[in-house]
């Protein structure tokens, strides 16, 4: 009876570890197959973005089919040709605007640094004369730091310089990219239904219902989230338009409205963080500087901002997708030092696809799900 219950156990042992390195095979294979199609996506960027200006323009499609009357491929021509010219005029005009600002802010450098020269003097000596009856050591320290942050701004202002040569280098890339982008939008809108067929024939039936699955669970719940998230920075975007515009007409004289307005809606997109990061030290920077007008005119729009948001965000995100920010900013962090920018939107995606893949393990606890062993008969083992 012994040698039988030995055996048992025995052939239970084998049967757990099989099964936990089944299940850590499993693993392994959905993080490379995601790392691997990441890579893919960023090599393929022209093609995944002809897919998303689809999916946008399908609305277009299905009104011209249906209330104009045309044929699919008429349809599908006159809404890309219509999609392009609206997106590409606001993009130039854009890219115009924000290329005239950074070239004027650049040009003024000079001059706002020799506006806050007095006052950052009047500050440094200050501090220095709260350093005189302090140790040498902690007085050599203070000014290494005071130069270690004027060598980082001056790096980082070269960086940028060397960032915007380049950018200007790779202008014929560029426009290869943009000719693939509206070939391939074009082509896939024709004859969507014949590719997912082509697609779904060269995959066995059990992949395209995983894929159906996973599509449907998933990606669905991803592109409502990503499309509520883009609509929450264009208004913030917006309102900080309309807000600094209004500010400059009064006569604060804010030079670059259009590039502010993007880099802090592009911050406010950030977990955690958001246009207070931005806007409450400009704020206060504002009012050392004596320009207490305008540094409550400032505040006044960050409070509008984040009163507007706190109202239309619960409207809008109206499901959550249940990932906590400081995982989604892991993510973020990752995916950036990983693929660069891009990581940036690939790092949450990906979180959110190993979050529906793996949501039964992730409920019961993932690890627990691998290396729990299964309960053992209590009357057998007696």
């Amino acid at each position: 009876m012994k040698e039988k219950i030995e055996e048992e156990n025995v052939v239970e042992q084998k049967e757990y570890w099989k099964r936990v390195i089944f299940k850590i095979l499993q693993v392994l294979l959905v993080f490379v197959a995601l790392i691997l199609s990441v890579k893919c996506a960023v090599f393929l960027l022209p093609f995944l973005i002809a897919i998303i200006v689809n999916w946008i323009i399908n609305p277009v499609v299905k009104f011209f089919k249906e209330k104009c009357k045309m044929g699919h491929k008429i349809s599908v021509i006159l809404s890309v040709v219509l999609v392009i010219a609206v997106l590409g005029t606001l993009i130039t005009l854009g890219i115009v605007k924000l290329t005239d600002e950074v070239y004027d802010f650049v040009v003024q450098i000079p001059e706002y640094v020799d506006s806050i020269l007095p006052t950052a003097t009047l500050i440094l000596s200050q501090i220095e004369e709260v350093f005189i009856d302090l140790p040498d050591t902690i007085t050599e320290k203070y000014y290494d730091s005071i130069n270690d942050i004027g060598n980082f701004i001056i790096d980082r202002a070269a960086d940028i310089a060397k960032s915007i040569g380049k950018g200007i280098i790779s202008l014929p890339e560029i426009l290869i990219y943009i000719i693939v982008t509206i070939l391939a939008t074009l082509f896939i809108g024709l004859d969507k239904t014949y590719i997912k067929e082509i697609f779904a024939h060269q995959l066995p039936d059990k992949w395209n219902k995983t894929i159906r699955d996973v599509y449907d669970n998933v990606f669905k719940a991803i592109i409502a989230y990503m499309k509520a998230v883009f609509t929450i920075i264009f208004i913030t975007f917006c309102e900080l338009l309309v807000g600094l515009t209004i500010i400059d007409l009064i006569g604060f004289n804010i030079n670059y409205v259009l590039a502010v307005a993007v880099v802090v809606a592009i911050v406010d997109a950030l977990p955690i963080l958001g246009c207070g990061t931005v806007l409450i030290p400009w704020a206060v920077i504002l009012a050392i500087t004596g320009n207490i007008s305008m540094a409550i005119a400032i505040f006044v729009l960050y409070l509008v901002i984040t009163v507007v948001r706190q109202l239309i965000e619960p409207k809008i995100v109206s499901h959550n997708i249940g990932v906590h920010p400081i995982i989604t900013l892991l993510a973020m962090f990752i995916g950036f030092k990983l693929f660069g920018l891009i990581g940036l939107i690939f790092g949450p995606i990906t979180v959110f696809i190993l979050k529906g893949i793996f949501a039964k393990q992730l409920e019961k606890g993932f690890f627990r799900d691998i290396f729990e062993k299964p309960k053992v008969n209590k009357e057998m083992s007696e």
